[in-house]
């Protein structure tokens, strides 16, 4: 390590100035007010480590580790520093010098929800934790209620009517294809209504997020790569896929793609259904804007103008402006820090007596999950828009 006797600030050359203007939009940052979980404190250990100031230690690696990479910096930064390169770029870097359990979890993470033998598994063993006679040992042990979602059919039995070319190619992603599998199904029925040939691609998983992320790339970048080369073949018209984090990263690698995230494609496709296509619904229903909004290229008011058209519905929006702290593996690696980012969002779904909470990110959905079980507040149903409004279509 270099011996430095100047004292340790460390400007980007990207253009960092250090003027804060971040501090206030970050969500670790927020919980902490420790300057070293804000983005210009990452900043620095990034540099520091790079410029050997800093020994790659778990203490500096924790806060890189800590970042949900919701990029609500990005946004608000004046001059436009990329962070999302910086973070990624450096826990590609310095990944084996994390810890052996960060490690492991990392990489056991990525491969099972990628093997869907080990899946189908885990699908079973959780469906069995739920059934009431259970529970009590669930509750105690595991705290799994809820966190697969039922569906009514497999959608790898579903076969389409019509078979041609130029098919709306849907992508189940990885741990949707876990959790939310009734997606898929809901993707379908809304199809079928609307009389628009699809297909489920069955032979790719991932999108590659969950390695780009946590900090390896060259294993994200293979598998992105490998789905691009599927999605782009003559026989889809345009792939959806429905985990919100898929489509922007997606999106911020392949802008060439004929990719559209599945609620942006939904929503457009009901942006005329009428009032009277609608079930009633006299239920308090909370909408929650992911991180990945933006990036994912979802319109959240077209969304909030679609749910509207169903009568009795009450729907409600957070308050507060940050991520709920599932981002890039935080629910594994920094699970009390994503609980402590959600608490706000927890306390305003208690009063205001909401009955389902729609986010279209998977992770989030987790994160509600486990934080509602744990404030034994289950009967609130964490779902998909696109399955909400695929419920409620007469």
């Amino acid at each position: 390590m270099k011996n430095v006797n100047s004292s340790y600030k460390i400007l980007d050359p990207d253009n960092c100035a250090m003027c804060g203007m971040c501090l206030n939009n970050c969500p670790t940052y927020e919980i902490t007010k420790n300057e070293s979980e804000s983005p210009r404190g990452r900043i620095s250990i990034i540099h520091g480590l790079n410029d050997e100031m800093l020994e790659p230690s778990e203490s500096a690696l924790k806060h890189l580790n800590s970042c949900t990479l919701c990029m609500a910096c990005e946004s608000i930064c004046p001059a436009k520093v990329n962070f999302y390169d910086l973070m990624t770029n450096a826990r590609n870097k310095y990944f084996n010098n994390q810890t052996l359990i960060f490690k492991i979890k990392t990489i056991l993470i990525s491969s099972f929800l990628k093997n869907t033998f080990l899946k189908n598994i885990a699908s079973t063993i959780i469906k069995l934790l739920n059934k009431e006679f259970l529970s009590s040992i669930n509750k105690k042990m595991f705290r799994f209620m809820n966190y697969i979602q039922t569906h009514e059919k497999n959608y790898i039995e579903i076969i389409p009517k019509i078979k041609s070319n130029n098919k709306i190619g849907i992508f189940t992603g990885c741990a949707t294809d876990l959790f939310q599998k009734n997606v898929a199904n809901s993707c379908v029925r809304i199809l079928e209504k609307n009389k628009i040939n699809f297909e489920i691609i069955k032979n790719v998983k991932c999108c590659g997020s969950i390695d780009f992320n946590s900090g390896r790339l060259k294993n994200g970048i293979k598998f992105n790569k490998s789905i691009v080369k599927e999605f782009k073949k003559e026989k889809y018209k345009k792939v959806i896929g429905y985990a919100s984090g898929c489509s922007a990263f997606i999106n911020k690698h392949n802008k060439d793609s004929n990719y559209q995230d599945a609620t942006s494609y939904i929503i457009n496709l009901l942006e005329n259904t009428k009032k009277e296509n609608f079930k009633i619904t006299r239920k308090n229903v909370c909408i929650h804007a992911p991180c990945t909004t933006n990036s994912a290229n979802i319109d959240f008011q077209k969304l909030i103008y679609i749910l509207k058209k169903i009568p009795g519905i009450n729907i409600l929006t957070f308050k507060d402006k940050y991520c709920c702290g599932a981002g890039a593996q935080n629910l594994i690696h920094n699970k009390e820090n994503s609980r402590e980012i959600l608490k706000p969002k927890i306390e305003y779904l208690k009063s205001n007596d909401i009955d389902y909470l729609l986010t279209y990110n998977i992770g989030c959905s987790l994160n509600f999950i486990d934080s509602l079980n744990l404030n034994n507040k289950k009967d609130i149903k964490v779902i998909h828009p696109i399955s909400f409004i695929n419920e409620r279509l007469v």
